[in-house]
């Protein structure tokens, strides 16, 4: 029979299956659905009506922009000097619909706009991809980069691939975006599914952000059951293991509803460190990761000037008159990273500088690069595990007595002086402390290690106390990932092979055709150095270069310096 499919011994008109794709947003309960429109957009120049979709009470948003010229017309009248004076607007709408107990909005044109932001429940794309993507045919991921400018890192790979082939961290919390077909083995009763599902090679294709981009029937009844089937999936579906992790750390996204009170908490910690309530310290900003390491700090906070060779937290509070304003005044001063030639790696907010954690009885936060992270229970544990495996994971060999290298005119052991000591004292050990190697990617150059160590590991070395607090050992496992990372690409590795044959062609002809190990030697001045003692933050750093690592094939060890 023309124009009619049967399905489930039931007869069901084509027209019941048609489809649009349509981006869908799930909200927060409200007792109103007006209260999930944005402010602005309640108090503008739109049209709003209440209506129903099938049996279902619902608010229809809909409005047009403001004519506005075309952005090629000036360069037509640059050119020409004909003024055309064409504009163009905008028509966009958005559907709010209570669906059972749980509110979607369909949004059309700029229609994302008329959303309350507080009210987008950003958990609904994530819990959706977990449940039903495949991860080893992702074919797009957008991840916030953790930089002073919060910039975006969009991978694209339209024949898909494996979602860890991304570079992804294990506990990816910075994951803002995934897109890809559905596993084969999900099963999603969908109208779309039900229209094509008899299709050869149909597959059905997500994309999951904030909202979800998915083919919806556009008959009430049939976006009903799709909705529905949207929430049974969130909330009945087996979540994929292998995308599991990526629950295990949320971002809080501006404007969060635990912002502001995080803010004042972090003010109070840097007001008084010594609070049981969180923790408090310097931390590199994910800019200076690779390059050089720091030597001199200069900048502002407020009306003080910064310029020292190690950034104190004290730094950073002696320029905090105004204890209403201390996080504030933070995000708009500056401090910039110089290396030992004095060459400056950018300024930045000095916010991100600070890292603070907020320790509540069932939550966990921390700030990193001026962005709040709410951290799971599965991902505390996680860590704790994989930074008792690193330590754990002992070299064969020990490194000398850091207090027995050669002192400087201060009475001090410098890192640049141990590393040669230890080269002295043992030739298993080529040191290539500050020998950088520049490439496309790295133009200012990075270190492959510090010290070329026993069956051609590469040994990172770094001196810490409680002074220092977490930022130099997140630097120094930050620093060594990117050298590992680097030295994985043959380019790379080939000039690596040829500075070491500058120094020892014998050592060159050993290298193999990638890093056969990384090891990270930590010297603590003040108490001994175990999983224990590791600061918070440096927990994290450390977690993802054991991870990602362990994608490479490339052992981690720690080295406790006596």
């Amino acid at each position: 029979m023309k124009g009619v499919i049967c399905y489930r011994q039931r007869v069901i008109s084509e027209s019941d299956l048609a489809t649009r794709r349509m981006r869908v947003y799930r909200l927060h309960q409200a007792p109103d659905l007006r209260d999930l429109v944005a402010p602005k957009i309640l108090d503008g120049d739109v049209l709003i009506r209440e209506v129903h979709v099938d049996t279902a009470p619902a608010l229809l948003v809909s409005g047009i922009s403001e004519p506005t010229p075309v952005d090629w017309a000036g360069a037509v009248r640059s050119l020409t000097g004909v003024d055309l004076g064409f504009t163009t607007t905008t028509a966009s709408a958005a559907l709010f619909v209570d669906v059972d107990g749980t509110s979607y909005a369909l949004t059309f044109g700029h229609g994302w706009r008329y959303l309350r932001d507080s009210a987008i429940d950003r958990e609904f794309g994530l819990d959706l991809a977990v449940r039903m993507l495949d991860p080893d045919e992702i074919r797009r991921i957008t991840r916030w980069a953790l930089s002073a400018k919060a910039r975006v890192d969009h991978n694209l790979v339209p024949g898909g691939q494996g979602l860890w082939a991304f570079g992804l961290r294990e506990h990816a919390e910075l994951v803002r975006n995934l897109a890809g077909p559905v596993h084969r083995d999900v099963r999603a009763e969908l109208t779309h599914v039900r229209r094509r599902g008899a299709y050869r090679n149909f597959r059905l294709s997500l994309d999951c952000g904030d909202g979800v981009q998915i083919p919806l029937g556009i008959e009430g009844g049939s976006l009903l059951s799709d909705l529905r089937e949207l929430t049974r999936v969130t909330t009945e579906g087996s979540i994929h293991a292998r995308l599991e992790p990526l629950r295990w750390v949320r971002r809080l996204g501006p404007g969060h509803e635990l912002t502001e009170q995080l803010d004042a908490t972090a003010a109070d910690l840097l007001a008084d460190p010594g609070t049981e309530t969180g923790e408090i310290g310097i931390s590199y900003p994910a800019r200076y990761y690779d390059g050089p390491t720091v030597q001199r700090y200069r900048g502002s906070v407020g009306d003080t000037q910064i310029d020292t060779d190690e950034l104190t937290v004290e730094d950073l509070r002696s320029g905090l008159a105004d204890s209403d304003r201390r996080l504030a005044t933070l995000r708009t001063s500056s401090i910039e990273g110089l290396d030992e030639e004095g060459h400056s790696g950018g300024g930045v907010s000095a916010l991100h500088w600070l890292a603070a954690e907020v320790v509540e009885p069932d939550s966990r936060f921390v700030l990193i690069d001026g962005d709040w992270y709410q951290l799971g229970e599965r991902y505390v544990a996680h860590v704790e595990r994989v930074v008792s495996d690193a330590f754990a994971n002992r070299p064969d060999w020990t490194l000398p007595p850091w207090e027995d290298a050669p002192r400087n005119e201060q009475g001090r052991v410098v890192e640049a002086a141990y590393n040669v000591y230890v080269a002295e004292q043992d030739d298993r050990f080529l040191c290539l402390d500050r020998s950088l190697l520049k490439t496309r990617v790295h133009p200012r150059g990075f270190e492959a290690c510090d010290l070329l160590g026993p069956d051609n590991v590469l040994v990172h070395v770094k001196k810490v106390s409680g002074g220092t607090g977490s930022s130099v050992l997140s630097h120094l496992f930050a620093q060594g990932l990117v050298s590992a990372e680097s030295l994985t690409d043959r380019e790379t590795w080939d000039r690596f092979v040829r500075l070491v044959a500058e120094r020892d062609p014998a050592r060159a002809a050993t290298l193999g055709h990638r890093p056969a190990g990384l090891v990270y030697a930590i010297h603590r001045m003040d108490k001994a150095l175990h999983p224990g003692t590791l600061f918070t933050f440096a927990r994290s750093a450390l977690v993802s270069a054991a991870v990602a690592l362990n994608t490479y094939g490339i052992p981690l060890r720690i080295a406790v310096i006596p």
